[in-house]
């Protein structure tokens, strides 16, 4: 939501107002945002249900991502018998056309109408899953995954269009960490509740019944889902779509923060959404069960990392403390996984705590109080964007390191790999890791006081 002296300060126009725009790129100029009140409604429908059914779109497709691959990798390479490095391609469908997205479904929700779009898109990701499962061509598989990832892309941004369009500004920060806890249950949940049910009854039954819960989800936002009319002043301050393109490319800071949000996240990348659950059991020698359980201590950890680490930087009034502290944690701890052999216990509570350190993205609420609300969805889409990238690069990278350590060893006329063959795939979650360590010193801090 924007104030009439907030709009004042990002009107972008003539000759005068390209000077504002190359000091935003830089990271220069602060938004002020002195909204102190809440919105009331502009609709027949209350704030809270609205950003209920966009969260539960964004938990939805966080499922699709993370829970799917994980527990049912086996069963893809089974079924659409693929290698590693197959399997690995299927998946990153979803994450190119993901990632791809991220900046045009930001410009899309900063220009239209929250309650086209969410249904659009939700409806779609429900398709791709019906496709996804109707086909034992892993061709047309990957075209559903690509559904899946198109529809997906568009979730996080909408979320938080909701809470900055119908919130108050003072709850924008607590209320952007809350929404990232709540879709990251999606793994915690799906996980182990998937790996029980596969037991029981066919992954694709599984699927299509979830294909159905998507569109359920659309059918709610058509119903439910409204943008708040703009009044006149703050129509004002929209931003043309060039400008607004050349705010964020040209910003060093946002690039910046857009990468480290990448590295601090490519544990969850790599582990959570696709080779966590056949890593750990091959190195600790547990069940399918055992394995998904531990896996999702990664997302447990994120939960309650990213609001403590919001809280954290507003305690410290401090951005860049919280996130050096969490990046340089997260590489102790990927370190300890790699190299330590310790008793699953204990590498419950690592998992655990690694996910407590990926839980500083707090990219997001920074970039928000750098850039102007005009932009706010596309700012988002933009920092996401770099931040899944590291998952299309991980997944496919991984699966190609292991196909090349391979030594040979077939079971079930499935590809079998050693645990020295995934710790020397899962090194390149290490390097990440490492660089993130030297992004986060050139991270400008901001003062926590707007």
């Amino acid at each position: 939501m924007q104030s009439e002296s907030r709009c004042s300060t990002f009107r972008l126009q003539s000759s005068k107002n390209k000077a504002k725009i190359a000091l935003l790129a830089k990271g220069k100029i602060v938004l002020q945002n002195n909204n102190n009140s809440a919105v009331r409604a502009q609709s027949d429908s209350s704030p809270i249900v609205i950003w209920l059914i966009l969260l539960s779109f964004f938990f939805y497709q966080f499922v699709a991502r993370s829970s799917f691959p994980t527990v049912l990798t086996e069963k893809f390479m089974e079924y659409f018998q693929l290698t590693a490095t197959g399997v690995g391609a299927l998946t990153s469908c979803y994450y190119v056309v993901y990632t791809i997205m991220q900046i045009p479904a930001g410009i899309i929700n900063d220009r239209y109408e929250m309650r086209w779009v969410a249904t659009a898109v939700s409806a779609i990701s429900a398709l791709g899953v019906f496709i996804f499962v109707a086909t034992s061509n892993s061709y047309t598989a990957g075209l559903g995954q690509m559904m899946i990832g198109f529809g997906s892309a568009f979730a996080f941004s909408l979320t938080l269009k909701s809470i900055v369009t119908w919130f108050p500004a003072k709850n924008v920060v607590i209320m952007t960490s809350f929404s990232i806890s709540i879709g990251s249950l999606g793994p915690v949940i799906g996980g182990p509740a998937l790996s029980r049910i596969v037991k029981s009854f066919d992954w694709r039954s599984v699927l299509e019944v979830f294909a159905l819960v998507g569109l359920v989800i659309a059918v709610l936002a058509w119903m439910k889902v409204r943008s708040r009319k703009l009044p006149a002043s703050e129509k004002s301050a929209e931003i043309s779509l060039l400008e607004s393109l050349k705010i964020i490319t040209t910003s060093p800071q946002l690039w910046v923060l857009s990468l480290f949000t990448m590295m601090i996240y490519s544990p969850l990348s790599a582990l959570g959404d696709l080779w966590g659950i056949s890593f750990i059991k091959k190195a600790y020698g547990v069940d399918a069960t055992t394995a998904a359980f531990m896996n999702n201590m990664l997302y447990v950890g994120f939960i309650v990392g990213t609001p403590s680490f919001a809280a954290l930087a507003t305690f410290w009034n401090s951005y860049k403390k919280p996130m050096l502290l969490a990046i340089i944690s997260a590489t102790a701890l990927f370190c300890l996984i790699l190299s330590v052999e310790v008793p699953v216990n204990v590498a419950f509570v690592i998992f655990l705590f690694l996910g407590f350190s990926c839980g500083a993205v707090l990219a997001f609420p920074l970039a928000l109080e750098i850039f102007p609300p005009a932009i706010g969805a596309t700012v988002t889409g933009f920092v996401n964007m770099i931040c899944m990238m590291g998952g299309v690069i991980l997944m496919s990278l991984i699966g190609w390191i292991l196909d090349l350590s391979w030594d040979g060893a077939i079971e079930n006329d499935l590809k079998v790999y050693s645990l020295a063959d995934y710790r020397c795939a899962l090194s390149a979650v290490l390097v990440f890791l490492v660089v993130g360590i030297a992004l986060a010193l050139f991270i400008r801090d901001k003062s926590q006081k707007n």
